[in-house]
């Protein structure tokens, strides 16, 4: 079986970082599989090393935009060169350019997009129904990350019976593997008092992620709390912005991208996840294997799951925010069983068990 993933690129998304984690294990139990990018430019290098070092050959079409048309054309003669049993896509816009590459094609691979989030600013133009449909329809099968991603998904393109759950999974090995930072060398570098409470944001900055709701929940807990914000984008100037306003930017931290996030998670005292709505967040997963407490937004793609109610915040209420951080932080007991809860609740969400739900979707739609 040989099985050829397109995407965009492997950037900082968590999409891809699934990506980047997920194919080495695809290749470890025997798949014949390779990568296909629009462009590798914007890609992080080290998620390009790991997928390289696994034994999986990346191509790169290098087109500079996304969402130029001729996409489907180079994708099209790509696949005609290059004989594949199975096409898997992510992501927008790749998902369009895929599904009219092989629509033109005499003799088609089966294909199969995964649907990463539960909402896009495609669903705020009804205009644009019809041709979302007509994108879907060539796909075999749509692989939804969670059962709201399903359910919302149904509704827009109406092809029930194609849509089914695959829940995303977190690479808990290596994780657990991942070793602590140097909290006092960590606090020196960043002029944070060595007895400071530390709770750390891992998200890109844009929408849907929340940062301004942490940094006002900062201002209100005091002096003693400190939040790292690590990550990229758009709007982490206005973040700056807000933190000087609040009265907390010596308080708030901003490390930009880092690949040693699994590390940073096991060395503070609090993860967070701030967001208007996810489609299944890996943060979230990466955060509860790392035995310290998480909360996170009350929101589609974090609420269902999680442990239960105690992990989460009213979205956007920095004062319920803070008053759980408060409780969690103040509370050693509180604190150590929530640890406990979460690293139990997590195991169920093991990559390699992602993987393998994978593989049989692959032979079942090939044995079909």
């Amino acid at each position: 079986m040989k099985v050829l993933v397109i995407t965009n690129d492997i950037s900082q998304g968590g999409g891809e970082k699934l990506l980047a984690s997920s194919l080495p294990i695809f290749k470890k139990k025997g798949v014949d599989i390779a990568l296909l990018l629009l462009n590798a430019k914007g890609s992080v290098p080290a998620f390009l090393s790991d997928i390289q070092n696994s034994g999986i050959v990346i191509h790169d079409l290098s087109i500079d935009n996304f969402y130029n048309p001729l996409c489907a054309w180079e994708i099209r003669k790509f696949l005609e060169a290059n004989s594949y049993d199975v096409v898997h896509v992510h992501l927008f816009p790749a998902l369009y350019w895929a599904s009219l590459a092989v629509s033109f094609m005499k003799v088609k691979p089966v294909l199969i997009f995964t649907e990463h989030s539960n909402h896009n600013k495609r669903r705020n133009k009804k205009y644009l129904q019809k041709i979302e449909q007509a994108a879907y329809r060539p796909y075999s099968a749509i692989i939804a990350i969670t059962d709201s991603v399903k359910e919302k998904l149904t509704q827009w393109i109406n092809q029930s019976t194609k849509i089914q759950t695959i829940n995303n999974g977190v690479d808990l090995t290596t994780i657990a593997n991942a070793p602590k930072l140097d909290r006092s060398a960590l606090c020196a570098q960043l002029s944070i008092p060595p007895n400071a409470k530390l709770m750390l944001m891992a998200a890109s900055f844009r929408y849907p992620k929340d940062q301004g709701a942490v940094i006002k929940a900062c201002a209100i807990l005091g002096e003693g709390y400190h939040i790292l914000l690590a990550g990229e984008g758009e709007l982490k100037e206005k973040t700056q912005a807000l933190a000087v306003e609040s009265d907390v930017k010596n308080q708030v931290h901003y490390l930009g991208f880092r690949t040693d996030i699994s590390s940073l998670m096991k060395t503070v005292d609090l993860n967070i996840l701030s967001s208007a709505y996810e489609g299944m967040s890996g943060v979230t997963l990466e955060s509860l294997a790392a035995a310290v407490p998480f909360l996170g937004s009350d929101v589609a793609g974090i609420s269902e799951i999680v442990p239960g109610k105690s992990f989460l915040f009213d979205p956007g209420n920095e004062h319920d925010l803070a008053g759980k951080i408060a409780s969690i932080l103040q509370n050693p007991d509180l604190s150590r069983s929530m640890i406990t809860e979460a690293t139990a609740f997590v195991k169920k969400f093991d990559m390699e068990y992602m993987v393998d739900k994978y593989i049989q979707l692959y032979e079942m739609l090939l044995n079909r």
